[in-house]
């Protein structure tokens, strides 16, 4: 059996995130066993990219933030299946937060290029 930490998406750490809460990400961890080999200790392994429990990625824009104090406070949760119940449809929580990290990206300010020195 292959090793998730050696396919695509084990090795980009698009799901580190999840993969590192160590609660709400165990299903996730779990449902990797029936079709990868995962490291020994069951589903709460230890990350094999070195990671701690709890780790997250650097917010890339405000979507990012809001997304995490909503759901640091439970609101997130809680509204996702109030319009869900009330609408019959998703959310768009993600194209929103996507919206709002396109719109206020968290990038460092790049420093201007310099040019050669010119001969004083």
């Amino acid at each position: 059996m292959r090793s998730f930490a050696v396919t695509g998406h084990g090795r980009s750490g698009s799901h580190c995130r999840l993969c590192r809460q160590r609660e709400g990400g165990r299903g996730w961890r779990s449902g990797l066993a029936s079709r990868f080999a995962i490291p020994a200790g069951g589903p709460d392994f230890e990350c094999p990219r070195g990671r701690p429990w709890g780790w997250r990625p650097p917010d890339r824009g405000l979507g990012d933030t809001v997304e995490w104090v909503l759901a640091a406070t439970g609101i997130g949760p809680l509204a996702k299946r109030l319009i869900r119940r009330v609408t019959g449809r998703p959310c768009g929580c993600g194209h929103r937060r996507d919206r709002l990290n396109r719109l206020v990206p968290f990038t460092p300010p790049v420093a201007p290029e310099r040019g050669p020195a010119s001969a004083r």
